[in-house]
């Protein structure tokens, strides 16, 4: 009995950085969100930006359950992420630096 074979490659080892640099991205954009800080928000966030090549992003809860969210990502990429992080339950507010 004949079984297929997969073809198993060596995993991406590139940053996004990397992957931004090797796609002409220079020029970055660093957006703020601002957020109900629930159980699942920060996955929420990745979630949204799965697609997304995110070079850095920072956390922070506030007080009164309140979050904010720096997301830095190239600017070919901000006005989709802006988009998708502004439809997520949890967002108040989605506005760049």
């Amino acid at each position: 009995m004949a079984h297929d074979t997969l073809l198993r490659t060596a995993p991406d080892t590139r940053t996004a950085t990397d992957s931004a640099e090797a796609s002409g991205a220079t020029e970055t954009c660093t957006m703020v969100v601002s957020l109900k800080d629930t159980p699942g928000a920060l996955g929420r966030i990745a979630a949204a930006l799965v697609g997304t090549p995110v070079l850095a992003l920072a956390y922070a809860v506030t007080g009164s359950a309140r979050a904010r969210a720096e997301i830095r990502v190239p600017r070919a990429h901000a006005t989709r992420a802006r988009h998708k992080l502004a439809r997520m339950v949890d967002t108040t507010r989605v506005s760049e630096l």
